[in-house]
C-alpha cells in the first residue's frame, strides 16, 4: 500500500506543488515565531534575578535609614547601584548625549557577570590613572560621541578616559535607550564630577540577595516597616510580569503565523480537489476491478499525510533557520545558558519541530478530507458513460469526521498557544469574520445575479457573462476574498500603521514639537537660562514649568495601606510610586482632556486645590472625577481634589506627568523646573552645546537626536512587519495560482465552446477582465475596510495617532497588489485562447 501511494503521488507530483509550497510558508512561520519565542523566553526568564539585579531590589530617591539597612543585612546580602542622568560630550565638546551614570558598590552584581573589554576589574577599570579618572562606556555611546578605548570624555566638571566598554551588564534595563545609555565610574569620580547638587535627582537602588521564601520575606519587611514608601519589586513578580508580556507578544506573532497557514490551507484544498480531479479514473477503475473502499481510503489519507510531513519537515527546519539567523544577528542579547540541559535544548528546538509537523499535517487533513470525500464518494459506473463526476457533497460520516479533526486542531492550538485567552479571542473574532464573510459573499452572488437578471446587463454579452461567473455555484469569488482578501487585510493594517508612525515622525512631531527638551532646572537659575538661550537665538522661545515628584498618602481621607489591604501588590507600588506633579501654565504637553472641566483661577488657600490626573493613573486606582487625594512631599502634605482627567498625547508626550495642579499649590515645594524651547535645530544644537558648558546640571534632550532614534527603532519593526506580511501575500498568491490551475481548463473549455458557437474572442476576452476587475474591487474594498478597523483603534489607543485621513494609501496599496495578483493570473488564460479550438476541445 504505501509503495503503490509514493508511486502514484510521484506520477503526479507537479500538480501538488501549490499544497506542498503553501504549507511550507505557513509552517516556516509558525516554527520561527515558536522557536524565537522559546529562546527568548528560556534566555530573559532565566536571567530574570540577573536582569532585576538581586530577589529584591527597593528603589528610593534618597538613602534607605540605618535601621532598614540593618533589617536588610540580617536578611541577606546588599549590594546598592546609585543611578543619575546627566549630560556626556567628547572631548572637542562637540557632539552631546544624555547617559544614565551608574556608581556600583564592591558586591555589584549579585547575579551574572559583568563582561568588560579589555577584560579587567571593574575597580580597575574605574580607578583613577595620569590625573584621569576611568570610565566603562556602552560601546553604542561610544560610538555615537566618535570615542573609543583610551580618549577623553567630559562628564560634569571632570574628564574621564574611556577605560573599557560593556560588553555583557547583566542588569542592563530593556529600555535603557530611551533613559540613556549607561557609564559605569566610581564613587571617588562622582563626586569629581560635581554631579551632585542640591536637587539633583539620584535613584538608589538597593539589591537583594536571599534564599528565604519571597512572600513570607515581604510579608516580613512590611510588617516590620508599615509606612514604606519606596519601590520594592520581587524577582517573582519581575518574572511573571515578563513571562506575561511574552506570552502576549508571542501568542500574537504565532497567531499571525497560523492565519498564514491557514491561507495556506485554502491552497491545500484548491491543490488536492485538482489532484483528485485527474485521480477520479484511476479511483473509479480500481474500485471496478474489485478494490475496496476500506483499502482505497488508507492509500488516499496515506497521501496526503505523507504530503503533509513533507511539507511539515521542510518549513519547520527552514523556521528553525530563520530563528537561529535571526539569533545569531542579535548577539549575546538572547544568548541560552550553557548550563542548559538537554530538556531546554529539546524544549526550544525539537518541540517546535515537531509540533510544526504535527500543525502541517493537521492542516493538510482538515482542508483536503472534503475534497478526498467526494472524490471517493463518486460513482464508478461513470466510467461506462464516458466521465466519472465527484459526489457533489461528502457523505454524513466523513463530514462528522472533518468536525471532529477540526475540533482537534483548535484544541491543539488553544492549547499551545502560550496565551490561551488570546487565542479563543482570535478564534472567536475569526468566526464573526467568517460569518460576515459569509453574508458578504451570499450578497455579492446576489447581487450579481439581480443585475444580471434586472436589465443591467441586457445586450451586453461581455458584462452578462462576467456577472453569471460570479453568481454560478463553482465561482472564485470566495477563494479570492479568503485568500487574497486575508493577506490582504494584514497588508492594510500594516501599511496605515507604519505610514501613520513615518508622518508622526517627519512631519507631525517636528512641526509641533519644541526643538530641545530641558530636565532638571533648578530655580534660581530659569530667568539667566531664557535670557542665556534668548542671547544665543534672538526667535527662541523657551517655556518651564516646575516639576514636584510626589507620593500618594491618602484615598478620600483613607491611607493608602487601608485603601488597598486587599491587594499588597498594588499596594506596594501605589506606596512605592513617585508622581510628576507640575502646572497646567498654557498646556505645552497638550493634554487632551477626557472628564471634567479645567480651571481659570488659582489655588485658594487653606481649601483643597484642583487637581487634573493622567487617566492610566486614575483607573489603577478607581479615582474619578470628584475624588479626594493627598501627597506627600518633603514632610509636607498636599490636598487636592480631582477636578478633570485627562489622556497623554502618546509620542509627543516629553514629561509625562501624572497630575496638574492648579497654580499656587506647589510652590513652596518647587525644587527642580523642566521645560521646551522653540528654535531651529542648528540653534538647538548651538544651545546644547552652551548648556553643557555653563550649566552641566541642566539635561538636554534634541527632538532631532529622539527622531532618529525613533526612526531607526521603527526601521527595525517595518522590516518585521513586511516580512510577515510578505509571507502572507505570497501564500495568498499561491492560494490564487491554484484557483486559476482549477479554473483554467473550465474557462478555457468554456471560452472556445462560446467561440465555437459564434462568440467574439473580443467579448470573451471583454467578460474575462470585467469579471477579474470585480473580483479585483471587491478584494480591495474588502481588505481596506477590514484593515481600516484593524489598524485605526490601535493607532488611536496605542499610538493616540490619528490614521483615519490615511485610508487611501490602504486602498492604493490593496488595489494595486489585487490587480497585479489577479491579472497576472488571467494573462496566461487570455494567451491561451490563440490556440486551436477543435484541439482543445479533444483534450477536454
Amino acid at each position: 500500500m504505501l509503495r503503490f501511494a509514493v508511486s502514484d503521488l510521484r506520477s503526479r507530483i507537479s500538480v501538488l506543488k501549490i499544497f506542498l509550497a503553501c504549507l511550507i510558508l505557513g509552517v516556516t512561520l509558525v516554527a520561527a515565531t515558536a522557536s524565537l519565542y522559546r529562546v527568548i523566553e528560556q534566555s530573559l526568564l532565566a536571567d530574570t534575578r540577573a536582569l532585576l539585579g538581586g530577589d529584591v531590589e527597593l528603589d528610593s530617591s534618597e538613602p534607605l535609614p540605618d535601621d532598614v539597612l540593618e533589617w536588610l543585612r540580617t536578611s541577606g546580602t546588599i549590594s546598592l547601584v546609585r543611578q543619575l542622568d546627566t549630560m556626556v560630550t567628547d572631548a572637542n565638546g562637540e557632539n552631546f548625549f544624555r547617559a544614565a551614570i551608574l556608581v556600583p558598590d564592591a558586591a555589584y552584581p549579585l547575579y551574572g557577570k559583568l563582561q568588560l573589554m579589555p577584560d579587567q576589574p571593574l575597580a580597575a577599570a574605574t580607578a583613577q590613572q595620569d590625573a584621569l579618572w576611568g570610565a566603562v562606556v556602552d560601546p553604542l555611546l561610544a560610538e555615537r560621541l566618535g570615542q573609543t578605548i583610551g580618549d577623553q570624555i567630559q562628564i560634569g566638571a571632570a574628564t574621564f578616559r574611556i577605560s573599557g566598554l560593556i560588553q555583557t551588564q547583566p542588569d542592563r534595563s530593556l529600555n535603557a535607550n530611551w533613559r540613556g545609555l549607561p557609564i559605569i565610574i566610581s564613587d571617588e569620580a562622582l563626586q569629581a564630577a560635581e554631579l551632585i547638587q542640591p536637587g539633583s535627582r539620584i535613584d538608589y537602588e538597593y539589591r537583594v540577595q536571599t534564599d528565604r521564601d519571597l512572600a513570607l520575606w515581604l510579608d516580613e519587611f512590611e510588617q516590620a516597616f508599615p509606612d514604606t514608601r519606596w519601590d520594592i519589586t520581587t524577582f517573582a513578580e519581575r518574572s511573571e510580569r515578563l513571562a506575561e508580556r511574552l506570552d502576549q507578544i508571542a501568542t500574537a506573532l504565532i497567531l499571525i503565523a497560523f492565519t498564514t497557514l491557514f491561507i495556506g490551507g485554502l491552497g491545500v484544498a484548491n491543490s488536492i480537489h485538482a489532484y483528485l480531479d485527474e485521480k477520479l479514473g484511476t479511483i473509479a477503475t480500481l474500485q471496478t476491478l474489485g478494490l475496496r473502499r476500506g483499502p482505497l481510503v488508507r492509500i488516499y489519507l496515506l497521501q496526503i499525510g505523507i504530503l503533509g510531513s513533507l511539507a511539515g519537515l521542510i518549513g519547520g527546519a527552514i523556521g528553525l533557520g530563520l530563528s537561529a539567523v535571526a539569533l545569531s544577528l542579535a548577539g549575546d542579547a538572547f544568548a541560552v545558558s550553557e548550563s542548559s540541559g538537554a530538556s531546554q535544548w529539546i524544549k526550544m528546538w525539537l518541540l517546535p519541530l515537531l509540533l510544526s509537523w504535527l500543525f502541517a499535517v493537521l492542516t493538510a487533513y482538515v482542508f483536503a478530507l472534503p475534497a478526498l470525500a467526494r472524490a471517493l464518494a463518486a460513482s464508478p459506473a461513470g466510467l461506462f458513460r464516458g466521465k466519472v463526476q465527484a459526489a457533489s457533497h461528502e457523505p454524513r460520516i466523513w463530514r462528522i469526521a472533518s468536525y471532529i479533526l477540526l475540533a482537534v486542531y483548535i484544541g491543539a492550538l488553544l492549547l499551545w498557544l502560550p496565551s490561551s485567552q488570546l487565542g479563543f479571542l482570535f478564534l472567536l473574532a475569526l468566526v464573526v469574520l467568517w460569518g460576515l464573510l459569509e453574508g458578504l459573499i451570499k450578497g455579492l452572488r446576489h447581487a450579481a445575479k439581480a443585475l444580471e437578471n434586472g436589465g443591467f446587463a441586457d445586450r451586453n454579452f461581455a458584462r452578462r457573462l462576467a456577472l453569471a461567473n460570479l453568481h454560478r455555484p463553482d465561482s472564485p469569488l470566495r477563494a479570492t476574498l479568503l485568500s487574497l482578501g486575508t493577506a490582504l487585510t494584514l497588508v492594510v493594517a500594516c501599511t496605515l500603521l507604519v505610514s501613520t508612525l513615518l508622518r508622526a515622525l517627519e512631519s507631525t512631531i517636528p512641526a509641533e514639537a519644541p526643538a530641545l527638551i530641558l530636565y532638571d532646572v533648578l530655580p534660581d537659575q530659569t530667568d539667566g537660562l531664557q535670557a542665556d538661550l534668548e542671547s544665543l537665538d534672538s526667535s527662541s522661545q523657551t517655556e518651564l514649568l516646575p516639576l514636584v515628584r510626589a507620593r500618594l498618602a491618602t484615598i478620600n481621607q483613607e491611607p493608602i495601606a487601608e485603601a488597598l489591604a486587599d491587594n499588597s501588590q498594588a499596594r506596594r507600588e501605589a506606596m512605592g510610586d513617585e508622581y510628576k506633579l507640575s502646572y497646567l501654565s498654557g498646556n505645552p504637553e497638550d493634554l487632551e482632556l477626557i472628564a471634567g472641566d479645567w480651571w481659570t483661577i488659582p489655588a485658594p488657600e487653606g481649601e483643597p486645590a484642583f487637581m487634573a490626573m493622567e487617566d492610566r493613573e486614575a483607573n489603577e486606582l478607581g479615582l474619578t472625577v470628584g475624588d479626594q487625594v493627598a501627597f506627600l512631599v518633603e514632610g509636607q502634605t498636599i490636598v487636592a481634589e480631582i477636578k478633570a482627567l485627562y489622556r497623554q498625547k502618546g509620542l509627543q508626550t516629553r514629561f509625562w506627568f501624572e497630575g496638574v495642579l492648579q497654580d499656587g499649590a506647589l510652590d513652596a515645594l518647587i525644587g527642580r523646573y523642566v521645560g521646551v524651547v522653540y528654535q531651529s535645530d542648528p540653534a538647538a544644537k548651538q544651545s546644547q552645546q552652551w548648556l553643557a558648558r555653563n550649566i552641566p546640571n541642566v539635561m538636554t534632550l534634541r527632538t532631532a537626536d529622539w527622531l532618529e532614534t525613533a526612526g531607526d527603532l521603527l526601521g527595525k519593526a517595518t522590516a518585521g512587519l513586511a516580512a510577515v506580511a510578505l509571507v502572507s501575500l505570497t501564500a495568498s498568491l499561491l492560494v490564487l495560482s491554484s484557483v486559476v490551475s482549477v479554473s483554467r481548463k473550465r474557462q478555457l473549455y468554456e471560452a472556445n465552446l462560446l467561440h465555437c458557437l459564434g462568440a467574439r474572442h473580443r467579448a470573451i476576452r471583454l467578460a474575462m477582465l470585467l469579471e477579474t476587475g470585480l473580483l479585483t474591487f471587491t478584494s480591495t474594498l474588502f481588505a481596506t475596510a477590514l484593515g481600516a478597523l484593524i489598524a485605526l483603534p490601535l493607532a488611536a489607543t496605542l499610538l493616540k495617532l490619528p490614521a483615519g485621513d490615511l485610508w487611501w494609501l490602504g486602498a492604493l496599496v490593496a488595489g494595486a497588489v489585487s490587480s497585479l495578483a489577479l491579472l497576472g493570473g488571467l494573462l496566461p488564460t487570455l494567451r491561451a485562447l490563440q490556440m486551436n479550438q477543435a484541439m482543445l476541445l479533444r483534450e477536454g
